[in-house]
């Protein structure tokens, strides 16, 4: 069994000799861990993320950064594939997942570049968010003018899938991979849920399933200026999410849709967004709102709370 910290810190082992290595890809550390004998394949997963950021990255020079500068590029069956997931969510989670945030968090915040500033109301306003704009044929990707997107609110999630894909074709079935707050656990493993407010922890769970799936958005890591400007933005109101500091989504072998509920559910208000968390089957939840408040749902199936 894997212990560690959610943001990752390897505590207890596995039944067999591991051996973790750690590179820096998609703006985070990715930590891989697998059996000793399986050097070999965390350089292929290494490559796999390598290739995906250069795919879904908004970036330069990456694909999505092309798209967005050209608004066409060529066919491409990931980039394909993670815009038409993102449709899907984006119906799913009743627009709180929209992918032409990139219109804000790109064009206005510059999150993640030396740039990067506070927009007044009106550019926010006036920002164009338009999921449809978004086309895919056998031969090209194309966006409207003025759109933008930003993947940033699935990738880390789709490319932790694809390396556990990649692993189970190979009969690894131990391991952990983690890109930040987004961990796939190949078997059964335990790990705590750091504060937002310190760096202490305030849970302690194990998986009740293997192919445990986690992802963790916060308030208080990405932002500008303040953390009042982070980038967790409500597409609707076009103005950060005030319900929760942070959102922890669990479910089975499914990092991209942890990842996009994470992301949806910390920009909705609160009443809708414990509305829509209490119709879900699909993923447990533990939300914490500014004043330090827990609420948590759906857990039995995926983890079990260590006393």
């Amino acid at each position: 069994m894997q212990f560690f910290y959610l943001l990752i810190l390897p505590l207890f082992l596995f039944s067999q000799e591991m051996y973790t290595r750690t590179q820096a890809l998609m703006g985070t550390f990715v930590h891989i861990t697998l059996p000793a004998p399986y050097n070999q394949q965390i350089s292929d997963s290494f490559a796999l993320i390598h290739h995906i950021e250069e795919e879904l990255s908004s970036y330069s020079p990456h694909l999505v950064y092309q798209l967005n500068q050209k608004h066409t590029v060529p066919f491409h069956a990931r980039l394909s594939e993670a815009i038409r997931l993102s449709k899907q969510y984006y119906k799913d989670t009743h627009g709180y997942f929209d992918i032409t945030i990139g219109s804000i968090s790109k064009n206005l915040y510059h999150f993640g570049e030396e740039n990067n500033s506070v927009p007044s109301s009106e550019a926010l306003q006036q920002a164009k968010l338009n999921i449809d704009a978004i086309k895919i044929n056998t031969s090209s990707i194309t966006t409207e003018k003025d759109i933008t997107i930003d993947l940033g609110g699935m990738g880390k999630g789709y490319a932790v899938d694809k390396v556990a894909d990649f692993l189970e074709a190979q009969n690894i079935t131990q391991g952990v991979i983690a890109l930040s707050g987004d961990i796939r656990c190949l078997d059964i493993c335990a790990f705590e849920l750091q504060s937002p407010f310190s760096e202490q922890t305030f849970a302690k769970l194990t998986s009740r399933i293997p192919q445990l799936s986690i992802s963790t958005s916060g308030t208080y890591r990405r932002y500008v200026g303040t953390q009042k400007n982070h980038h967790l933005i409500n597409p609707k109101s076009r103005s950060q999410g005030r319900s929760f500091v942070s959102v922890s989504i669990f479910t089975q072998a499914n990092n991209t849709l942890c990842d996009v509920m994470a992301t949806a559910i910390a920009s909705m208000p609160k009443k809708e967004a414990l509305k829509f968390v209490k119709n879900q089957k699909r993923f447990g939840y533990v939300l914490i709102t500014p004043t330090g408040e827990e609420i948590s749902g759906n857990l039995e199936k995926f983890v079990e709370r260590i006393k």
